[in-house]
């Protein structure tokens, strides 16, 4: 609709113009064609001319309004209502500061100069109302810090934000339900626009690994885990952690993740950060030193004479002298354990050797 509605207004404009132009020479001694042939003409390529552009146009159009109106249907009525005092705040204060500019000559700047103030103006409000929202909500008690009908969460609950990798990895869902994983759990919607830029992507493992982040944070949005989307962006930051380091400094709150690098730099910037993978390491079983491991050697290591296995809970175990009994089930002895965040290795030496054919404990 709104296509044919912008071709409709360009159409009109252009044959409009073709009619105008038509008017400005004495064609007849021109080019000699009659008058009304060079008016249907010029109409004609007009109406041709704002057929295209209207179409051009009206196409762009019609996607701004699709992405304004989805904008407005996810969003909550409580940022909304923020959005829409944002909005006035904003051009009251333009208002303001546009009386010196009527004194601008020639009158065209003053309507220019005055109309950008008013949609910057505006734009501002609406930013800076849903970027403070929660600061606002604990000022006033009469806005909801839920959504819809959502009960308002507990005085000092901790906010903890999940990142894309928290997300597709999944594992925060079965802490929550553990009750190890407490708190309110929220999630930037730059965060919820990587995962949709994943999910879009030309290469396989990025687009598989996007559509399961957001069929999990469709799943968790309206289910008992109560994940809350939010407005909440920083323009100037391009990369989407340090947009959400920098929220997290700003709301007092922790990140979830299993990204490694972003663990690290959040920590420097003094943040609090769960680690969701450094949570599985610290609940997997403790190997001390001299403590005998019964597994299957499944391939030749790095090293000459090494042999690798793993646990059940998936631990790399590296056992020395073992290369020559691949495919059999030793008795090794723990001699060190490599811990780190990214996994746990251990490093054993054999003890005794059992044939392939033996049951597998």
């Amino acid at each position: 609709m709104i296509v044919h509605i912008t071709r409709f207004a360009f159409v009109t404009a252009g044959a409009m113009g073709g009619f105008a132009v038509s008017r400005l020479l004495d064609w007849p001694d021109t080019i000699g064609l009659p008058q009304y042939y060079v008016i249907l003409i010029l109409i004609l390529l007009g109406s041709s001319i704002g057929y295209i552009i209207g179409g051009i146009f009206g196409r762009e159009f019609a996607d701004i309004y699709a992405t304004v109106e989805q904008k407005l249907v996810d969003m909550a009525p409580v940022d909304f209502a923020l959005g829409m005092a944002g909005i006035i705040g904003g051009m009251l204060v333009a208002l303001i500061v546009s009386w010196p500019l009527r004194q601008l000559q020639p009158a065209w700047m003053t309507v220019v100069s005055t109309t950008v103030l008013f949609v910057i103006g505006g734009y501002a409000g609406f930013r800076i109302a849903l970027i403070k929202r929660d600061d606002i909500a604990r000022s006033f008690s009469r806005f909801s810090e839920d959504h819809g009908d959502e009960s308002q969460p507990e005085a000092g609950m901790p906010i903890k934000l999940l990142d894309t990798s928290a997300i597709i990895d999944g594992r925060f869902i079965d802490l929550v339900q553990l009750g190890v994983l407490d708190g309110d759990l929220r999630t930037p919607r730059f965060v919820l626009a990587e995962l949709q830029t994943l999910a879009d992507s030309v290469d396989d493992v990025k687009r598989a690994r996007g559509r399961r982040g957001l069929d999990l944070l469709t799943r968790v949005s309206s289910g008992e885990i109560g994940v809350r989307l939010f407005e909440a962006d920083y323009p100037t930051i391009p990369e989407t952690d340090s947009k959400l380091m920098s929220l997290a400094e700003d709301l007092k709150a922790a990140i979830v993740t299993v990204d490694y690098n972003l663990t690290k730099v959040a920590r420097v910037r003094d943040l609090t950060v769960v680690n969701l993978n450094e949570v599985a390491t610290a609940l997997k079983p403790a190997y001390l030193p001299g403590e005998t491991l019964r597994l299957e050697v499944q391939r030749e290591g790095k090293e000459e004479g090494q042999g690798v296995g793993y646990l059940d809970d998936g631990t790399m175990v590296v056992v020395q002298e073992a290369a020559e009994h691949v495919g059999s089930r030793v008795d090794a002895e723990v001699t060190s354990v490599l811990q780190t965040s990214s996994g746990r290795m251990i490093f054993a030496r054999q003890k005794a050797v059992s044939g392939p054919g033996d049951d597998i404990a």
